[in-house]
């Protein structure tokens, strides 16, 4: 099984900066799509080949599934291609399908229907993501709005709105007209513009936060 070695050459191409942030994304189930957070405690001091050992344990088969997701929060997009490069290639209309989405996560690396474990049964009790975290995005962002308002910095806000145009989740006017405001205005023309979108726009706020301020996105999932 090449996944341990593959996911190792690609933590090593991380710098220390970014190696932080994979970490801190494995933490944050929010971050994740629908696969369970690896708790702080096993990561918090883990080096490149015990994060390796622990997402294997985690995520078995997944492993590069949930390795592309991550990298891809943390705007490593080049590694992304990297890992698909490094695949054999497909044949057939897959190829196709493939080449025009070279992000897409290959077959091979999909959980069959019948081989999946019903998340109550794969996921230990102990990491289960809590209730409070299970609610819709656009209401939990509606929840942590005041603050979001008070506690999000300017440069922040400015990362975030790139993030959200890149993805686009807000056209470039939206953009440019937000960044024209102060701090507070600001903070509240981003979630109140992203909550109305609806539950999906709002995830991709709260994985963005996730990226660039782990610390406030910590702070405001206890609130």
């Amino acid at each position: 099984m090449e996944t341990p070695k593959e996911l190792l050459d690609t933590l090593e191409k991380l710098g220390d900066d970014q190696f932080k942030k994979f970490k801190w994304t494995l933490q944050n189930q929010e971050c994740l799509e629908d696969f369970p957070a690896i708790p702080k405690s096993r990561l918090e001091n883990a080096d490149r080949m015990d994060t390796v050992d622990q997402m294997v344990k985690k995520y078995g088969r997944n492993t590069m599934k949930v390795t592309r997701i991550v990298l891809v929060k943390i705007d490593e997009n080049d590694l992304v291609k990297s890992l698909s490069k490094t695949k054999s290639e497909p044949k057939g209309p897959r190829a196709e399908i493939q080449q025009r989405n070279p992000d897409r996560v290959p077959a091979e690396d999909r959980v069959p229907a019948e081989d999946r474990v019903p998340a109550q049964d794969r996921v230990p009790a102990q990491d289960r993501v809590p209730a409070q975290d299970r609610v819709p995005a656009d209401q939990k962002l509606f929840s942590v709005r005041t603050e979001f308002v008070n506690r999000v910095s300017d440069s922040v806000l400015d990362e975030l709105l790139d993030k959200l145009l890149h993805r686009r989740v807000i056209t470039d006017a939206e953009m440019q007209l937000t960044r024209t405001k102060h701090r507070a205005d600001k903070a509240r023309d981003v979630i109140d513009t992203v909550r109305r979108k609806g539950p999906g726009a709002s995830s991709v706020l709260i994985a963005a936060l996730c990226e660039v301020d782990p610390w406030l996105y910590t702070e405001l999932n206890r609130s």
